[in-house]
C-alpha cells in the first residue's frame, strides 16, 4: 500500500471513530435510560483510547539491532536481539515487531522469527531475539525494523518503518591444506621449496629506502632510530617464483566448493608467509596483488564473501595490468577447464612458469566425458590438471609436488 493511501485509509478509520462516539452519545442523550447509557460508557474508553493512538507519535519508538554472532561461516548460525525503546510510557496493546531482509527467503530460514507479536503495556523498552540456522555463503542486508500497533478491535492500525541497515557477511569455509613441496626456481639453481616464498628472512644483507607494500617485520628500526628516515632490510633473494591464485567466477553447480578452495589456499598461504595474490574472473576482474597483513587477508575474505557466480556470456576477459609481469606460478581453481578459459589465464600472467589447474568435480558421481576431454586437451597443452573432490582438498598439494 502506497503512503497516500495508507494516509487515506487511516483518516477515513479516525472519521468512523470520531462519528461512532458522537453516534452513540446522541443515542445515549436522547434514547435516555439505563441501557443505552451503559453502551456509551462501556464504548467510550475503548473509542478514546483509538482516537489518542491515532495520535500517537510512531517515532518515538527507537530500535537497536545487536548480533550476538561475529563472525559467521557457511552454514552457520546467526543469533540476532532486536531492542525497542521509547520515551513516552503510553499503554501500547497489540504491537509487532518484523525485521526487513533484503532476501526474503531470510524470514522462512528464520521460521518466521522475524515477526515477534507483544504486548508493550506501559514498558518503556522490549527486545526479542531469534536465530537463523544454515546460513548460505554471501552478504545478507537487513533493511530496519517495520512497528505495527492497534487498538483493542483493529479500528486504529499504525505502522512505522525504522531504518536500521545491517550487512551480515557470511564466510567461505576453510579446510587445512597439507603443504607439499612444489618446483621453484632459486637464483642458484633448481631446488624444492615449500610453496613460494621469496626472501630468505633469517638473514639481512642491507638495507634500503622503505616502499609501500614492505611488511612491517622488514623495517629496520635501528635506522630509524638514527635517521628518522624508514628503511626496510634487505634479503637473499631465494627464487623468483610467485604464487597467484585465480578463481573461476563462472556460474556452476560445484562453485561454492570453488569458493572454499580457493579460500583454504589463499589463507594457508599467508599464514606461511608466502608471496601470493588472488584474482577473481566474472562480470569484472578483481585482483588483490598483496597478501602480506592480516588485513589484506581480510580483504580477501571479504570479497569470497560477496562474490556471486556469473553466467558464462556475462565473464569478461581477464584483464589486470600488474599481474602480466609475475614470474611465478598460476593456481586456477574451476569446475570446466575449457581451452578457451584457459588461453585467457595464460594471457592474463604472460611470464608464468607453470599453471597448476585445480578442476573440482563431484565426488558422489563420475566426471563427465565433456570435463574428461577439457582435461586432457589442457594436459597435452603442457598445464598440469588436477581433479579434486571436496573430501580431496586437503592432499590437493600432494599431486603438485609428485
Amino acid at each position: 500500500m502506497t503512503k497516500g493511501k495508507r494516509l487515506l485509509s487511516m483518516t477515513g478509520r479516525f472519521v468512523f471513530i470520531v462519528g461512532l462516539f458522537f453516534s452513540v452519545y446522541v443515542f445515549a442523550m436522547f434514547q435516555g435510560g439505563k441501557v443505552s447509557w451503559t453502551i456509551f460508557y462501556m464504548l467510550t474508553p475503548f473509542l478514546l483510547y483509538s482516537i489518542t493512538l491515532f495520535a500517537y507519535p510512531m517515532n518515538n519508538i527507537k530500535a537497536e539491532r545487536i548480533l550476538r554472532t561475529k563472525t559467521i561461516k557457511n552454514g552457520g548460525k546467526l543469533v540476532v536481539t532486536v531492542k525497542l525503546s521509547r520515551t513516552v510510557p503510553f499503554p501500547l496493546l497489540y504491537t509487532a515487531a518484523i525485521e526487513k531482509w533484503t532476501d526474503p527467503a531470510m524470514n522462512r530460514r528464520a521460521k518466521n522469527r522475524t515477526r515477534q507479536l507483544f504486548l508493550f503495556g506501559f514498558k518503556k523498552s522490549v527486545e526479542f531475539s531469534y536465530e537463523i540456522d544454515k546460513l548460505p555463503r554471501g552478504e545478507h542486508i537487513v533493511e530496519g525494523v517495520e512497528i505495527e500497533v492497534s487498538d483493542f478491535f483493529g479500528w486504529i492500525q499504525k505502522r512505522a518503518f525504522i531504518e536500521l541497515k545491517d550487512a551480515i557477511l557470511v564466510y567461505p569455509n576453510t579446510i587445512s591444506i597439507k603443504y607439499a613441496p612444489i618446483n621453484a626456481q632459486y637464483d642458484r639453481g633448481s631446488l624444492i621449496s615449500p610453496f613460494s616464498l621469496v626472501k630468505d628472512t633469517t638473514m639481512a644483507t642491507g638495507v634500503r629506502d622503505y616502499q609501500a607494500g614492505d611488511r612491517v617485520t622488514w623495517i629496520h628500526w635501528k635506522s630509524f632510530a638514527r635517521t628518522q628516515n624508514l628503511m626496510t632490510k634487505e634479503f637473499e633473494d631465494r627464487q623468483s617464483e610467485d604464487l597467484i591464485v585465480l578463481l573461476d567466477g563462472r556460474d556452476s553447480d560445484l562453485f561454492e566448493e570453488q569458493v572454499e578452495l580457493a579460500a583454504s589456499i589463499v589463507e594457508e598461504a599467508a599464514h606461511h608467509h608466502a608471496n601470493i595474490a588472488f584474482a577473481s574472473a566474472g562480470a569484472e576482474t578483481v585482483v588483490f596483488p598483496f597478501i602480506h597483513s592480516a588485513d589484506q587477508l581480510h580483504n580477501v575474505f571479504v570479497h569470497l564473501a560477496k562474490i556471486q557466480p556469473v553466467p558464462p556470456d556475462a565473464m569478461q576477459p581477464l584483464a589486470y595490468s600488474s599481474l602480466t609481469a609475475a614470474a611465478g606460478s598460476v593456481v586456477l581453481v574451476t569446475s570446466s577447464p575449457d581451452w578457451t578459459f584457459l588461453q585467457s589465464v595464460m594471457a592474463f600472467v604472460k611470464n608464468t612458469k607453470a599453471v597448476i589447474c585445480f578442476v573440482i568435480v563431484d565426488g558422489e558421481g563420475v566426471i563427465p566425458p565433456q570435463i574428461q576431454e577439457q582435461i586432457r586437451f589442457a594436459k597435452a597443452k603442457g598445464i598440469t590438471v588436477h581433479a579434486l573432490s571436496n573430501k580431496q582438498f586437503s592432499e590437493a598439494f600432494k599431486e603438485v609436488a609428485s
